[in-house]
């Protein structure tokens, strides 16, 4: 017989995500009579093979079916938490109720009993953004195995070496912020780093190396982001893709390259920005489509619904962006630098940073990555780029430079030159 216990297990596995488990934290107590023990050897299983067991699994060590759940997780632990207040609740009304009988009367203890219950279930309530560190061997023991055995496809990679190293990989509750001043490359740099992770899925072919994107463009139509993505993934001049000034055999590539997408296991969404007024907009397509990464570009055309100042909205919606879109998925947007950036004294060695991001400081303040792309200041202007990290998750700052080449597509990282390997 099915049970709330049961279906969150059944739906936790149907969506295939360790850390869709995790979030949820220490719960434990939420399960009941022969929910516990299934429970129980997912945890182990966690802990020690990063990764989720299959339902016959789960029978075959339990003797528990778990029969497949209809509604997501976070459905079934809602049910769970209610069933498990209820039943907190009338316990503690039942053991007050006894030292209110006329020959045993002790009101203050009564309410000491019905207080204790209460705040009890208020803080498990806030349970997913508190942890007892005495209780964190599950939750830091099973992302661990989790990061160990999936090292090189766990959380959103952009493709910069320099930079997956210093993240270890974006995850859900992430915000990345790309900032640059008008045409500086910020879309081309988004797409990259959406592209990226994506391509790589289908080229492993691991089904439950879930990299599935989608890119909310605030500023240009379906079709020139499809375009841009075509001649991506085909290494062909945009321009001649745009323009349809391709020769044979370009064409040839192009129509290859398409055809070859369409066996890609995980879906890339383009969402026009006209559809999109709102972050709580984007929110609701982001919960429909369930992607592993979510892009927007040109955030700061993002509507609100009731702020009409320019630098308020922003500021709230950035604000949005972090708690509505972030825990569906890391969510890369991209912003602009105020003209205070351009007025930086370079000779001086002024360079732009957090308070130079047009629209308001809430920007650097919510994300966890912050990433400056500019010109390189050299002959090689046209030919790269330098993105800066303004921002990292852990107060990290750095640079890379990366490939401009529009006519194979080529925006991946420079590697350094080792001064070492220079023969003279």
């Amino acid at each position: 017989m099915a049970t709330f216990g049961k279906d969150f297990l059944s739906a936790v596995l149907a969506e295939g995500s360790v850390s869709g488990l995790l979030k949820f934290g220490p719960i434990a107590e939420l399960f009941r009579g022969s929910e516990v023990e299934p429970y129980n050897f997912v945890i182990g299983f966690v802990k020690e093979y990063g990764k989720l067991p299959k339902p016959e699994t789960i029978a075959a060590h339990t003797s528990e079916v778990l029969i497949p759940a209809k509604e997501p997780a976070k459905y079934y632990y809602d049910l769970l938490m209610i069933r498990h207040r209820e039943l907190v609740i009338k316990s503690a009304m039942k053991e007050a109720s006894i030292y209110l009988q006329v020959d045993s009367k002790d009101v203050d203890k009564s309410v000491v009993l019905l207080a204790k219950a209460v705040m009890a279930l208020a803080a498990q309530k806030f349970g997913q953004q508190i942890l007892d560190f005495r209780m964190a061997y599950d939750l830091v023991m099973g992302n661990y195995v989790t990061q160990k055995a999936n090292a090189d496809k766990n959380g959103l990679r952009m493709g910069w070496p320099y930079l997956d190293k210093l993240t270890g990989g974006l995850m859900q509750g992430d915000m990345i912020s790309f900032v640059g001043r008008p045409a500086a490359g910020k879309t081309w740099q988004m797409l990259y780093a959406a592209y990226y992770g994506w391509r790589t899925a289908a080229e492993l072919h691991v089904p439950e190396y879930d990299q599935s994107r989608m890119f909310v463009s605030m500023e240009m139509p379906i079709l020139q982001i499809g375009q841009r993505l075509s001649a991506l993934h085909a290494h062909l001049n945009m321009n001649h893709v745009k323009n349809a000034e391709l020769g044979t055999l370009g064409l040839q590539r192009l129509k290859k390259g398409l055809l070859e997408v369409q066996g890609f296991g995980a879906p890339f969404y383009i969402v026009d920005g006209n559809l999109t007024a709102t972050v709580e907009d984007i929110a609701l397509i982001a919960q429909q489509l369930k992607p592993a990464g979510i892009f927007v570009d040109g955030a700061y055309l993002v509507k609100h619904p009731t702020e009409k100042d320019r630098y308020r909205r922003v500021a709230e919606n950035a604000e949005l962006i972090k708690s509505q879109l972030c825990p569906i998925a890391p969510t890369a947007c991209s912003w602009q630098f105020a003209k205070t950036a351009g007025k930086k004294d370079k000779k001086a060695g002024e360079k732009p940073d957090l308070d130079d991001i047009g629209s308001s400081v809430a920007i650097g303040q919510v994300s966890s990555l912050v990433l400056g792309v500019f010109e390189q200041e050299n002959v090689e202007t046209l030919k790269q780029r330098r993105i800066e990290v303004l921002k990292g998750r852990s107060g990290e700052v750095g640079s890379f430079v990366t490939n401009w080449n529009f006519i194979t597509m080529d925006f991946s990282e420079v590697p350094e030159i080792d001064v070492g390997d220079l023969q003279y």
